[in-house]
């Protein structure tokens, strides 16, 4: 046998050269990287989303972390701080962080939650 390849050898061929050529140009049109990167954009999507929703959830858990009292305090005193309203959230809000009695700093906490609840259901008043 000569040295060489069988492909180079046209007597054992079953294709044309034409057909030859239409298989090459197929060959070269195929991508072997696609499945590759495919899976590397997924997973850069996956990734974008999985930061997206931790840093959704670290905003939700620090406004959550903070104390109702002083979401309606400040609700109500940026409308003015000489207003009846904010002077009564400025006193709830104290009582609310100085109570000797963790309990009852627990009681007023929960009555400013229902607060905020209950503006937001009457009134459509959204207090941030």
């Amino acid at each position: 046998m000569a040295r060489g390849s069988a492909l180079s050898d046209t007597g054992d061929m079953d294709e044309s050269p034409e057909e030859m050529e239409q298989i090459r140009r197929e060959a070269d049109a195929i991508d072997p990287y696609q499945y590759r990167r495919r899976r590397r954009y997924m997973a850069a999507v996956a990734l974008g989303a999985l930061g997206a929703g931790l840093v959704w959830a670290v905003l939700e858990l620090a406004d959550r972390r903070r104390n109702p009292c002083e979401r309606l305090r400040d609700y109500f005193c940026e409308k003015g701080t000489a207003t009846p309203e904010c002077v009564n959230q400025t006193t709830i809000f104290g009582e609310s962080v100085e109570d000797p009695s963790s309990r009852m700093r627990s009681l007023i906490r929960e009555q400013c939650e229902s607060k905020i609840k209950r503006l937001a259901s009457e009134q459509g008043i959204k207090v941030r």
